[in-house]
C-alpha cells in the first residue's frame, strides 16, 4: 500500500494557512502524514498548527526550528523526515483542489518509471481571485531561455514547475540528499532528478497557485508580465553573472558522475552558455576593444538563441557604449 506525506513549511504565515490546511483536510485521499517544519514564526502561525492539529485524523508532526534556517533548508528538513512513499512539497499560502492527492499518487501507481511528477494550476491573488494565465508565460522566459544553469533543452516541457505542484518518490529523496547549500530544494530536485528517473507533468490543474507579492519565489507580481521581456530576456547577462555560483558548481558535480545523455547534454548546454554570455559580458564591459567579438557572436548565431536576437544584440551595445563613458 502506497503511503503519503505532505510536507509543509510555514514561516509567519497567519495571512493564508488556515486556507491551505483546510484544503489539506479535504483532501478526497487523506494524507497519512502531514509534516509542518516552522522557521520560526513570530505571528500566530503555531496557534493556528495547533488548533488544526485536533481536528483531523490523520497524523501531524510539527518541528519548530530553534533557529530560523530560510525556507530552503527547511524544507530540505522536513522532506529528509517525512516518512511517506510519495511526498508532497506544500507552501503555506496556496490551496489544493480536493483530488490533487488522489490524482497524483493514482499516476505513479500506474507509472513506475517515474519519479518525480508535477500537477498544473491555477493561478490566484492575495483574496483568492483568478488572476491574468499571462504570467504563465514569464515562466517559460525565465527557466528555458536565458537562465545560466537551468538545461535549455530539457525545461522547455516544464515551463512553469514549482516546488508545490510536485510529487516525489521518497526512495528518489533519499538519492538527492544531501541537498547542496547552494541549493532550494525544488531546484535541486527539479536539475537532478533525471540523472535517476523520469520527470512528468500531468495535465489536471490540482491547485490554486496564490500570488500575493511577498511570496519566496520569484515572478510574484502580475506587473512583472508587463516588462518580463525586458527583465527576462534583455538583462539575462545580469542573470548570468548572479548565477556563476550554480553554474559552476552545477558543471563540477556533473563533471563527476558517470556519462549519460542527459548529463552530457547538460555539460555541452552549460558550456555553451558561458561561451555565449560570457562573450555577452566583455561586449557590455568593454564594448570598444570588443567589436569583434561583437560580430563574432552574430555571426555564429548564438544571440538566434533568444527569441528577441536583435533586441538582445541591442541592448549589449547599449549596455557597452554606456558602460564606456563610466
Amino acid at each position: 500500500m502506497t503511503t503519503v506525506s505532505v510536507a509543509l513549511c510555514t514561516y509567519n504565515g497567519e495571512r493564508f494557512l488556515k486556507e491551505q490546511l483546510d484544503s489539506i483536510a479535504m483532501q478526497s485521499r487523506a494524507p497519512d502524514e502531514v509534516i509542518i517544519g516552522d522557521d520560526c514564526s513570530s505571528d500566530k502561525t503555531i496557534e493556528i498548527v495547533h488548533h488544526w492539529m485536533k481536528t483531523v485524523p490523520f497524523s501531524v508532526r510539527l518541528i519548530q526550528n530553534e533557529h530560523n534556517l530560510g525556507y530552503e533548508k527547511n524544507f530540505a528538513n522536513i522532506m529528509l523526515n517525512a516518512t511517506g512513499d510519495i511526498i508532497f512539497p506544500c507552501d503555506q499560502d496556496d490551496v489544493w483542489l480536493p483530488d490533487k492527492l488522489k490524482v497524483m499518487e493514482a499516476y505513479f501507481q500506474s507509472h513506475p518509471e517515474v519519479g518525480v511528477a508535477y500537477c498544473r494550476r491555477s493561478l490566484i491573488d492575495q483574496n483568492g481571485n483568478p488572476i491574468s494565465e499571462r504570467l504563465t508565460e514569464l515562466f517559460g522566459i525565465y527557466h528555458p531561455l536565458d537562465s545560466s544553469y537551468f538545461y535549455a533543452d530539457f525545461c522547455k516541457d516544464f515551463p512553469d514547475c514549482a516546488g508545490c505542484m510536485s510529487a516525489i518518490r521518497k526512495n528518489l529523496i533519499d538519492q538527492l540528499f544531501p541537498f547542496p547549500e547552494l541549493w532550494a530544494h525544488d531546484t535541486w530536485i527539479f536539475t537532478m532528478a533525471p540523472m535517476y528517473t523520469q520527470m512528468k507533468t500531468l495535465p489536471d490543474v490540482l491547485m490554486l497557485f496564490r500570488r500575493h507579492g511577498n511570496n519566496a519565489s520569484a515572478l510574484g507580481k502580475e506587473a512583472d508580465w508587463a516588462n518580463g521581456r525586458d527583465v527576462y530576456y534583455l538583462t539575462s547577462v545580469g542573470q548570468y553573472r548572479a548565477h556563476t555560483p550554480y553554474r559552476e558548481d552545477m558543471i563540477k558535480r556533473l563533471s563527476q558522475l558517470p556519462p549519460s545523455p542527459y548529463r552530457d547534454g547538460y555539460l555541452k548546454y552549460l558550456k555553451g552558455q558561458d561561451k555565449h554570455f560570457g562573450n555577452r559580458c566583455k561586449i557590455e564591459d568593454h564594448f570598444w576593444t570588443n567589436l569583434h567579438t561583437l560580430v563574432w557572436e552574430v555571426l555564429s548565431g548564438r544571440y538566434f538563441q533568444h527569441k528577441q536576437p536583435l533586441k538582445c544584440m541591442l541592448f549589449d551595445v547599449k549596455e557597452g557604449i554606456l558602460n564606456s563613458f563610466k
